[in-house]
């Protein structure tokens, strides 16, 4: 029986318990000895069904409480794809014979919770030794320059044929149990995506499955908010789950109120607004329009800042823009500025940003002003800036920064409140009481019961659960129904018959109702009914 706990995208952690055993995932099975699971690998591979799927029908294995693929290596990154989205489920997912050193975390990634040390142990009886993510030819070596307990700085000169392939079986199994052990770790901090592309890098055939798996498949089970830093340091940044979904979620949900927007260049510090160059523009300059901050590969309204991923991500500040980045961020501040449909825009940037801007307003009927003199912070940029915003009417930043962030979340909207706290760290209020806050640990709104009794009321991000006693955590087993929009991640509300709460789910709604084991939603208040 498969006890899933937490979800990072496909890749899960989980527990798989048997009469005699318990195993916890993402799991390495070793093949040394006798395996530690009993698995029915049937009589042909996966690969097989792209042949003759009436003959892999008859040949595939018996799925009881495991979905098994086998023959992987031999598919195209497209075939890999479509075996991982058939395959998947509430059962545990075993990839056979296909993980090495270099690959594993990318198998981890698209969905597998179990791997093997097959492909392993026959790399080394092919003379290949695991260096880190390089496989060495074992016979070039003069001495193993591992410490593990199978190497020990031994010297090859000692040793028979026979026995550098058994030392190199064991020193690889070895090498891949760290390598899964360091994913678990990932998926627990939810960083797992950032560990991959660095890894697919190696391999031109494994960045070409992270690139079709971004836009290939249900992507349900991906959070949209985390608690975890993104890293935007390759070309795949772009396509990640996190970057579109923002984009074309902040897109959907932006209403600015003037007709004035000023743009400004990204920060380091994160958000924006705590950082010293937004800090000291607003200590000089009275701002009382919409802004826009430009980034790669974001494009922020500022009433989105505090959402995940903009509130937490980092991306090499070269001062060099390519060209697939000046295109690609272009072309969704175009969008940003013609959903507001603004009159004019104030550009406050330089350098590479100015090349967006320019590449995003072309062919554009809009003004557009450069108040950039001598540097983002210099006396003359400053004057020049203040002169372009003055006198214009402003609007409260808090009051906007709640009504996008419910309409990004819960496509509610709630007003008529007051707003207080130190920024980031600032709530909503109805008289005294609190009716949400922004929650900085995962880029989203924290509600109470005000919010609560709206989404019941309106049957979003809802978890009905059974009359049963619980404490910190409702488990699968309970839940009744729920709503199949809800992500892990997602802040829910469930209820009973004598009960009504707020959690964060652990699982996609499809997966509360269908799974009969695991962590459905973690309890953060409850209220009587």
């Amino acid at each position: 029986m498969f006890y899933p706990e937490k979800r990072d995208g496909y890749s899960r952690i989980g527990k798989i318990k048997t009469e005699n055993l318990v195993l916890n995932t993402p799991t390495l099975l070793e093949f040394n000895g006798k395996p530690e699971l009993q698995v029915d690998f049937g009589k042909a591979p996966y690969a097989l069904r792209f042949i003759s799927e009436t003959l892999y029908e008859r040949l595939k294995p018996i799925e009881k409480e495991i979905s098994v693929l086998t023959g992987l290596n031999v598919l195209s990154p497209r075939q890999i794809l479509q075996a991982f989205e058939e395959k998947r489920s509430t059962k545990p997912l075993y990839a056979v014979a296909a993980a090495t050193t270099s690959n594993v975390a990318l198998l981890f990634y698209l969905g597998a919770d179990i791997v093997d040390n097959i492909l392993a142990i026959a790399k080394a009886y092919s003379g290949l030794y695991f260096v880190g993510d390089i496989e060495m030819n074992v016979f070039k070596l003069k001495k193993f320059p591992c410490s593990c307990q199978y190497c020990k700085s031994r010297s090859l000169n000692d040793l028979s044929r026979d026995e550098i392939y058994e030392i190199a079986a064991g020193h690889n199994t070895e090498m891949l149990k760290l390598e899964v052990e360091k994913c678990r770790h990932l998926i627990e901090r939810e960083e797992l995506r950032n560990y991959v592309e660095a890894k697919v890098k190696l391999h031109p055939e494994m960045t070409a499955v992270l690139r079709v798996a971004d836009s290939y498949g249900d992507k349900k089970y991906f959070s949209r908010f985390k608690k975890s830093r993104c890293h935007f340091s390759a070309m795949e940044s772009a396509n990640r789950f996190e970057v579109s979904y923002f984009l074309n979620r902040a897109l959907e949900c932006y209403k600015p109120v003037t007709d004035t927007v000023l743009l400004l260049p990204c920060t380091a510090r994160k958000p924006y607004l705590t950082s010293r160059t937004h800090r000291h523009i607003r200590s000089r300059v009275r701002i009382n329009v919409n802004e826009i901050i430009i980034s790669s590969p974001l494009v922020v309204p500022r009433e989105f800042e505090l959402t995940y991923p903009a509130i937490n991500y980092d991306t090499p500040v070269t001062g060099h823009w390519s060209e697939d980045e000046i295109a690609f961020v272009a072309s969704w501040l175009r969008r940003f500025i013609e959903k507001g449909g603004f009159r004019k825009v104030v550009a406050h940037v330089e350098g590479g940003y100015r090349k967006v801007v320019e590449r995003a307003l072309e062919n554009l009927q809009i003004e557009v002003v450069y108040t950039v003199e001598d540097g983002i912070l210099g006396e003359g940029s400053m004057e020049r800036l203040r002169e372009e915003v003055a006198g214009l009417k402003g609007f409260d930043l808090y009051e906007r920064i709640f009504d996008h962030m419910l309409r990004y979340q819960f496509d509610i909207e709630y007003r008529n409140c007051r707003y207080s706290g130190k920024y980031p760290e600032i709530e909503m209020l109805k008289g005294k009481e609190r009716v949400a806050r922004v929650d900085v640990r995962y880029g989203m709104l924290d509600i109470y019961e005000k919010i609560a009794r709206i989404l019941l009321d309106k049957g979003i991000y809802t978890v009905k659960i059974a009359d049963f006693d619980f404490t910190n955590t409702i488990f699968a087993a309970g839940v009744l129904e729920a709503d199949e929009n809800i992500r892990p991640n997602d802040v829910v509300v469930f209820t009973s018959n004598s009960i009504l709460g707020v959690g964060i789910a652990a699982m996609s709604g499809g997966e509360m109702v269908e799974s009969e084991k695991g962590i459905a939603v973690r309890v953060k208040r409850k209220y009587p009914v």
